[in-house]
């Protein structure tokens, strides 16, 4: 997995399905989570840092591009 999520991640449109839908979060570490989804894939390790470039709130769009902080 790219440390960044691919561009084009936010136009592709999922179906619901058993492959988009999540049945449990296990902590990797302190840095990631592994994702089991209801299909029972649960490939990849999803980091805070990959999880908070998906986020498409201004403050972490910001965040990533070294533009501000997280606020506390």
């Amino acid at each position: 997995m790219r440390s960044e999520p691919d561009p084009m991640v936010f136009a592709v449109k999922l179906s619901d399905s058993p492959a988009t839908r999540i049945d449990q979060i296990e902590a990797t570490g302190q840095y990631a989570i592994t994702i089991h989804w209801q299909d029972g894939h649960h490939y990849g390790i999803y980091t805070w840092h990959y999880l908070r470039a998906l986020c498409p709130c201004s403050e972490c769009r910001g965040i990533i591009h070294g533009e501000d902080t997280p606020s506390s």
